[in-house]
């Protein structure tokens, strides 16, 4: 993982009260979430989905506030969140998005997929 990283994650309506637990017990991530975000929208889509954006952040694994979202990340895409009602059809991936560019070209961590096409990254050529 590189020491600067650019972040967008997305949560969608129906999975927010579970995130807000997660912020709940970890004050530094609900600081991190609602104050030192470079963006935030609290109806992304119209729908409630709320998406912050971090640019240049160090998102390491050992401070408290990035192994609360991120764990709620891995456990939301990977069906693995407790007390989370679906629909048919529907896996809890869907009401997750995350995107993480380190500095190294290689360094990506994408999950989940709601929004997708919207929320993703792409490279350019510069010359």
């Amino acid at each position: 993982m590189g020491y600067r990283s650019e972040i967008a994650l997305a949560i969608s309506r129906e999975a927010l009260p579970h995130f807000l637990s997660v912020l709940a017990k970890e004050p530094e991530a609900r600081t991190m979430v609602f104050k030192h975000h470079d963006k935030l929208d609290r109806d992304y889509d119209g729908e409630g989905t709320l998406f912050v954006h971090w640019s240049d952040i160090k998102w390491y694994d050992s401070f408290p506030e990035v192994q609360a979202i991120n764990s709620f990340v891995e456990e939301l895409d990977g069906d693995y969140l407790d007390g989370f009602e679906l629909s048919e059809g529907e896996y809890q991936g869907d009401h997750v998005r995350f995107v993480r560019l380190g500095e190294d070209m290689d360094d990506i961590d994408v999950k989940g997929t709601l929004h997708e096409y919207d929320i993703n990254f792409c490279r350019t050529l510069s010359f």
